[in-house]
């Protein structure tokens, strides 16, 4: 941890002396006796600022964040000119879920910090608080920021999420697959890889690299289905990119165990029906579609797919009818999702 690297100058060597065998209960993980003794020292000599920082690190150890905050604080409050002592009272609030607070003591933290550790970790997390408030554009500066001065992987996950919630799903790749050289069976990194370039594949007009980035996206949703073999929202995402990548037959068996195992996957009768159509199996996603907008009426996307087909057909009036349909569910275009159809993928908070 930053804050240890090296003990703070204190104004009582006694105390100094009895930080000293603090400090080395806790990086033994003894935390209860680390307290003990700290509080023992603050309680004699309680100007010691620096004994304050040490119990406040106690108390987050033992998961007591209220108590940590009251102790950073103290400390602060004697000496507020060090850097880690705003790290520490971030730590805090961050374990409290306080997110504004984080963001106001880890800036304070940046105004004072002169050395890369300490920047480092008040830019990782201020950045992580930035990104739990949804302030995307200002977690990804202060995440670019802490890798330009270290490559960790956490930082790379949270910025891959950040780039991820954005739409910039060029930019999420790259630290993603980094993080994953780093731990290659890392199920929330391999999906929002999966994601990231299903998503940048819909966008690609080159045929070319359209379907090479579709294969991309489904080698990692494979490699997530084989961690997560119950997870049917893994198990969709492979039928989803197969679909992409122009493999029919594979998609639509995904999708047809999809719906045998939860017949009420809504969105997975969408995608089957979308298979048939692109396979020219016209009454078969007509069948599917159907099922669908019984299964959810108000899905702007089934009625897209049906004005296709109704296309395809030579129906223009059943189609227009049905784009009529979508534009009342769903006005105004919105942005990718992160299914398409979707559910959420978290981007909430780090690995």
């Amino acid at each position: 941890m930053v804050a240890f690297a090296v003990l703070a100058a204190g104004a009582f060597a006694p105390a100094r002396a009895d930080a000293q065998r603090a400090l080395a209960d806790f990086k033994a993980g003894r935390y209860l006796e680390a307290a003990s003794e700290l509080q023992a020292v603050v309680d004699r000599s309680p100007g010691y600022a620096y004994g304050y920082f040490l119990l406040g690190h106690c108390m987050l150890k033992m998961r007591h964040p209220l108590e940590a905050e009251t102790d950073f604080r103290r400390a602060l409050s004697l000496d507020p000119s060090k850097p880690e002592y705003y790290h520490g009272l971030a730590l805090a609030t961050q374990a409290l879920a306080e997110w504004n607070r984080t963001i106001t003591t880890a800036s304070e933290g940046l105004a004072r910090a002169q050395d890369p550790p300490t920047r480092f970790a008040l830019y990782a997390l201020r950045g992580y608080a930035f990104g739990a408030v949804q302030r995307w554009d200002a977690a990804i500066r202060d995440l670019e920021a802490a890798r330009n001065i270290r490559i960790e992987r956490p930082v790379l996950v949270w910025l891959g999420k950040a780039y991820f919630a954005v739409g910039a799903y060029d930019r999420a790749i790259p630290p993603l697959r980094d993080a994953l050289t780093m731990l290659p069976d890392d199920a929330d990194v391999l999906r929002l890889l999966a994601e990231s370039t299903l998503r940048l594949a819909s966008a690609q007009p080159d045929a070319t690299r359209k379907r090479m980035t579709y294969e991309s996206s489904l080698e990692y949703a494979q490699r997530l289905a084989s961690l997560r073999s119950d997870d049917l929202d893994a198990i969709h995402l492979v039928g989803r990119a197969a679909l992409g990548a122009g493999r029919l037959d594979q998609a639509a068996s995904i999708f047809q165990l999809v719906i045998f195992r939860d017949p009420r996957q809504c969105y997975a009768m969408v995608n089957l029906g979308r298979t048939y159509l692109a396979a020219g199996r016209l009454d078969e996603a007509e069948a599917f579609l159907r099922k669908a907008s019984a299964c959810a009426p108000r899905m702007a996307e089934i009625y897209e797919t049906l004005g296709d087909l109704y296309m395809k057909r030579g129906q223009p009036r059943d189609a227009a009818a049905a784009f009529r349909r979508a534009e009342e569910i769903e006005p105004t275009p919105h942005p990718a999702r992160p299914h398409a159809p979707t559910d959420t993928v978290n981007v909430s908070g780090p690995r």
